[in-house]
């Protein structure tokens, strides 16, 4: 009985490296802090490793996906053809991050845009909706951010996607697609500590 049912609590989740630079290594941080999610959620995780300019075969195995931060810009079009398709067709569990939260709003017509400004380091994060991807957080907490591409305000935003935080001057910093179980947040919980593996946690249980 224990040996079945640890075989229904593993499951594969497909990791998208987005980096153009120096992937290798800036990946091997979200490896860390999936398993530590993994032990948090007790559950056995498969970590499948794919890029963003493959066809991402691995994916319709999975039991959920992660989309990587990027150096990449989005408002400038730089982003996988193969991977915006993907984002449009997949129906399971989604996570992005940063980037992939940028080009998941993308994948939907929603516009990224240069703000004007670099966030770097840790920000305030204010939660306007309950969700399960925030249960248990506080209704203010700070985040590791680095970024300097957000996601506006627009029809297709509105359209498409729940915005769950905002930070203190009202930039979106968490969505949920209003149909889907997709999730994007601008900010890094790979990088912020306890409250990162915490959304983790809760991200996972949706799987």
């Amino acid at each position: 009985m224990a040996a079945f049912l640890q075989v229904l609590m593993k499951k594969k989740l497909v990791l998208v490296n987005c980096f153009r630079e120096n992937a290798q290594d800036k990946i091997k941080g979200y490896h860390a802090w999936l398993k530590a999610g993994a032990a948090g959620a007790g559950i056995e995780l498969a970590i499948l490793d794919a890029r963003d300019r493959e066809a991402l075969p691995l994916a319709g195995e999975s039991s959920a996906v992660v989309v990587s931060g990027s150096q990449k810009m989005v408002g400038d079009n730089d982003a996988e053809a193969g991977l915006l398709d993907f984002l449009k067709k997949y129906r399971r569990p989604l996570l992005g991050i940063c980037y992939g939260h940028q080009v998941l709003a993308r994948a939907f017509g929603c516009r990224v845009k240069k703000d004007g400004q670099k966030h770097l380091g840790d920000e305030e994060i204010m939660l306007k909706k309950a969700d399960a991807l925030f249960a248990a957080f506080p209704a203010v907490f700070r985040m590791r951010e680095s970024h300097e591409e957000i996601v506006a305000r627009d029809g297709a935003l509105d359209k498409n996607f729940l915005v769950l935080a905002e930070n203190s001057t009202g930039l979106v910093e968490a969505i949920v697609h209003r149909e889907h179980p997709f999730y994007g947040v601008q900010f890094h919980p790979e990088k912020s500590g306890e409250f990162g593996i915490r959304l983790l946690v809760n991200f996972l249980r949706l799987i």
